[in-house]
């Protein structure tokens, strides 16, 4: 078995999800491959810089440029443009109402 099965598994691990080799054999792998020792530190380092970073969410500047942008297109959110299909009528595009006049 290659490294990248190794650190495939040792990806899916990270994320709780099935890894498809057994943890022994995982970790004794681990413990004999400096290079997948120090690929797992680093995707542990890294999961956990992520997970910190999404805790604390984006910061109110970020937010308030990406409102402005949406703006810009014409996508702000509660602006009514998903409610009234977009379409600037009011009604949903959903079909059924009476065509012509």
């Amino acid at each position: 078995m290659r490294c990248a099965h190794f650190r495939t598994a040792l990806s899916a691990r990270l994320d709780g999800e099935p890894t498809g080799v057994p943890d022994r054999r995982l970790d004794k792998h681990v413990a004999r491959c400096t290079a997948c020792r120090e690929w797992l530190e680093r995707a542990e380092r890294l999961r956990g810089v992520v997970s910190a970073a999404g805790a604390a969410g984006p910061s109110a500047d970020w937010s308030a440029a990406l409102f402005t942008r949406l703006g810009e297109a014409g996508g702000v959110p509660g602006s009514g443009a998903a409610e009234d299909g977009g379409d600037g009528t009011g009604r949903s595009g959903q079909g059924g109402g009476r065509q012509g006049g």
